[in-house]
């Protein structure tokens, strides 16, 4: 009798957790996210446009991570443009992951010269226009030790519409003053234990990845980046992370391709690429809450320098980033938020951002 009992208690256990997860599964449908904003960055000036993401399942899998398309196109007052489209897609529990970002736009961009030590002279702004693909396929290593290993091809095009009065483009002092065209071939190691893509709480995220650009490329040369990620909760909706950013490139990469200090998601307030070398190292932190219903807001500080070599940066010298901004939970279910930061670094240098999900 104990045995009947048992087993049928049993059973409907088991009825339960199945039950749970059909409806777990039941659930997982597509959902769209829009919206128009206006903005303003140092890279664009006033902008208005609309962006947006759209989430959903290749397979009704309980574990399998939702598959993205962001996209976003915004006109700004000094008449740049930019179209984007960002696939992110999640196959066989996890274990393949297809990335394949494109994106087009004309730009107003400023060019300072090479080293973190260049000043302002007014003559900065060069008109620029990009077309960029890139197709990475993560599959799980066969003799690496990684959670996947990505295989990437790229192609970047850019031409240099205008240099205006910009002396290291105009006289050829840097290399890419003409723009040109770029294949790359890479490999990259991830290591990814985050607990949810768009809003981690707990867990790391790491990927080294090394490109080679070989001939037809315009410019010959490799490509280093290392992205480090760590997340704690330490109490409900108090989220600490932590990002070390590394980027190395050889001495034939054009001048637009050295890696860059500033933007959106490092070092919040200096204008992507106020300071340029074959070097970047970054390392910055953030907190994150909610405080009200979907409303929340962080606070991050950074700091970071660009040079020749790692050898070359020196702590006297680095820069430094440091502000908040405000969080709003658009998508519950998967935890998306629409973000605005206001970033502010050395000597007087601020930037308003506006984007989807968290900076890192």
């Amino acid at each position: 009798m104990s045995i009947l009992v048992y087993s049928q208690k049993g059973k409907q256990a088991i009825d339960s957790i199945i039950a749970r997860q059909h409806d777990s599964v039941k659930t997982k449908k597509v959902s769209f996210n829009g919206y128009p904003y206006v903005f303003y960055t140092p890279e664009t000036q006033a902008a208005i446009g609309a962006g947006g993401i759209i989430l959903f399942y290749t397979k009704r899998s309980e574990n399998l991570r939702p598959s993205k398309v962001g996209f976003g196109a915004y006109y700004t007052s000094n008449n740049q443009y930019k179209f984007s489209v960002k696939p992110s897609l999640y196959f066989n529990s996890n274990n393949i992951v297809v990335n394949m970002p494109v994106s087009y736009g004309y730009r107003l961009d400023k060019f300072w010269g090479i080293g973190n030590e260049t000043v302002e002279t007014g003559t900065e702004p060069y008109l620029r226009q990009d077309f960029e693909f890139e197709l990475e396929v993560q599959v799980p290593p066969v003799l690496l030790f990684s959670d996947r290993a990505g295989l990437i091809i790229e192609y970047k095009n850019t031409d240099i519409v205008d240099p205006k009065n910009n002396e290291f483009i105009n006289n050829g002092l840097v290399n890419g003053s003409k723009g040109g065209n770029i294949f790359g071939l890479g490999l990259n190691l991830i290591w990814d234990r985050r607990d949810n893509l768009f809003y981690p709480t707990s867990g790391h995220y790491q990927s080294i990845k090394f490109i080679v650009h070989p001939e037809p490329s315009d410019f010959v040369y490799t490509t280093f980046e290392l992205d480090a990620r760590y997340y704690k909760e330490f109490k409900e909706n108090q989220v600490v992370a932590t990002n070390l950013y590394v980027k190395s490139v050889g001495t034939n990469a054009p001048f637009y391709e050295l890696p860059a200090l500033g933007g959106q998601n490092r070092m919040r307030g200096y204008f992507l690429g106020r300071y340029r070398d074959q070097t970047y190292v970054m390392l910055q932190g953030e907190y994150r809450q909610y405080f009200w219903k979907r409303f929340g807001f962080v606070a991050f500080a950074g700091i970071g320098d660009v040079g020749e070599e790692i050898i070359d940066l020196s702590i006297n010298e680095l820069k430094y980033s440091y502000g908040g901004g405000l969080r709003y939970l658009f998508n519950k279910k998967e935890k998306v938020n629409f973000r605005m930061d206001i970033g502010i670094g050395r000597d007087g240098n601020t930037g308003i951002y506006f984007g989807i999900e968290e900076s890192f």
